[in-house]
């Protein structure tokens, strides 16, 4: 998902139909957020983002899985089946 391809910012993907973006249907059934009143030291005032916040450490998650899966690290997104496989091959 989202891989939106650039050179010298130019966008390169063939159209915005290949370019996919998560909805509602990629997301867990039930998020638990515990919210800690903490300031945070970069924040103005202490203040601290909302939105995502749960989500954040998704990409960091499916990146070990998939590592402790394939012994292979993947060092860019999204883990998509092209790049998964030719990390695969690369492996031997």
């Amino acid at each position: 998902m989202e891989n939106l391809v650039t050179k010298d910012g130019r966008i390169l993907n063939p159209t915005l139909s290949t370019y996919l973006i998560p909805t509602i249907w990629d997301i867990p059934r039930e998020v638990k957020s515990v919210i800690l009143e903490y300031a945070d030291p970069r924040g103005p005032w202490g203040a601290r983002g909302m939105a995502e916040m749960p989500f954040i450490a998704v990409a960091s998650a499916l990146h070990h899985a998939l590592r402790e899966a394939t012994g292979v690290w993947y060092n860019r997104f999204p883990f998509n089946a092209e790049r998964v496989l030719r990390g695969l091959k690369g492996r031997s």
